[in-house]
């Protein structure tokens, strides 16, 4: 293998860490860059997911040891972009004295192209591009290394990476909550059949940061301690938070809190998308183990690498001990996603299409990968699904059964309490 071939194999899971590393010195330009540079992402993802073929490969990593630095220093980059919104609500007060120090090196003073440049176009841009890294930083590899326990400094960079982004829930909720209830009821980041992406998500950001009260509360209770401790992460994480938003408000005062609120928002927006479409519909018995077909796979090239191998969910949930490189992709045994990731959310925004287009997916899931418990439970979320294909193959399966069961409202997506 050539020096080349190496560096891609290796580096191709950190496509997204240079996309942000690029974003800092296009957010000192300011003026339409910081947006061109963030439109020119999308569309570049979208373009590559369409264009890009299946990739089913499981190679090996001799130097796997490569990837834990190569997490930590994308950590470090996400969280300087998101530094740089701040140093931009601060503008004209040159936070830290960079831009004074960019034009003592380069000569460009960048202070005036901001003062000469800027408009509410820069802001949305390098917000956007602060939201981005914080989807790197918690969602992709925050995401891995929160799941290291037995490695409590790669737990530490993940929260930190998390605590920037405003999403240091995910480290408990996720591995303790979400792992464990997936498929069920009881999990607030599993989409039922018909619920439109809207309804979720303000469904599940709720109910993920509840739950993650009451688990480590729970946690707590069991050590015979009160919730009101040093001991409680969920507390840890949100004074983590709380620290970064002061910071943001000290450096840019109410303009430094709508920065960080947006990062906040834009990182909650993306995760939920990621929430829905990776097992949007699917059921478990809940006493029943995971399996690999309770989670939506994307076998696609580009998504493999923009999402760290998270795209391949269902390896990860039926064994969340394996490291993001050693993902395999079950084709054949998982099912998988209408298209990529990022083209996968796009259609989530619009539920009319995504109903139309996830409808036979999931039948083919209730007949050729659910238990008979399984396709019982997805009859169930089908006839109160509101999707004509669904409904209608309830009705078959309740005839064929001489049965007669009537739409419950309990049941229904649109009035599930949250």
């Amino acid at each position: 293998m050539s020096t080349v071939q190496r560096l891609w194999k290796y580096n191709r899971f950190f496509i997204s860490t240079w996309f942000i590393f690029a974003g800092i010195p296009i957010t000192l330009m300011g003026g339409i860059w910081p947006l061109a540079f963030l439109a020119t992402i999308v569309v570049a993802l979208l373009l590559a997911e369409l264009l890009s073929k299946r990739y089913e490969e499981e190679p090996a990593y001799s130097q796997a040891w490569i990837f834990y630095p190569a997490q930590y220093v994308s950590q470090i980059i996400a969280i300087a972009m998101i530094v740089m919104v701040a140093w931009y609500m601060a503008l004209p007060r040159d936070l830290f004295g960079l831009g004074g120090f960019i034009e003592s090196l380069t000569g460009l003073d960048v202070l005036a192209r901001h003062a000469a440049h800027d408009s509410v176009w820069t802001t949305l841009g390098v917000i956007g591009l602060g939201g981005l890294a914080g989807a790197l930083a918690s969602i992709a590899v925050g995401h891995e290394l929160t799941h290291r326990t037995e490695n409590p400094f790669a737990v530490f960079m993940g929260r930190l990476g998390e605590a920037f982004s405003l999403f240091t829930h995910f480290s408990i909720r996720h591995p303790y909550g979400h792992h464990n209830l997936v498929c069920t009821p009881a999990d607030p980041a599993t989409a039922y059949r018909g619920e439109n992406f809207y309804h979720f998500m303000i469904r599940s950001i709720i109910g993920q940061k509840k739950m993650t009260w009451d688990l480590e509360a729970e946690r707590l209770r069991r050590m015979r301690k009160s919730p009101w401790t040093w001991e409680n992460r969920a507390l840890r994480g949100w004074g983590m938070e709380l620290l970064v938003v002061a910071f943001f408000i000290w450096a840019a005062g109410w303009y430094g809190l709508i920065g960080i609120l947006g990062v906040g928002a834009i990182t909650h927006v993306i995760l939920e998308l990621a929430n829905y479409i990776e097992h949007y519909g699917l059921v478990r018995v809940p006493e029943q183990p995971m399996q690999v077909r309770h989670a939506w796979n994307s076998n696609n090239t580009a998504s493999y690498y923009v999402t760290v191998a998270i795209s391949r969910h269902s390896h990860h949930h039926a064994d969340a001990s394996v490291e993001f490189w050693d993902l395999k992709a079950y084709p054949g045994e998982a099912p998988t996603t209408l298209f990529g990731y990022g083209v996968s959310f796009l259609i989530a925004l619009f539920p009319p299409l995504w109903n139309e287009l996830i409808a036979g997916k999931l039948l083919d899931w209730d007949y050729h990968m659910a238990t008979p418990e399984e396709r019982e439970l997805a009859m169930q979320q089908n006839l109160n699904s509101g999707i004509p294909d669904l409904v209608a193959a309830a009705r078959q399966y309740y005839a064929e059964r001489g049965e007669q069961p009537e739409r419950s409202q309990a049941h229904n997506p649109t009035l599930l309490p949250a």
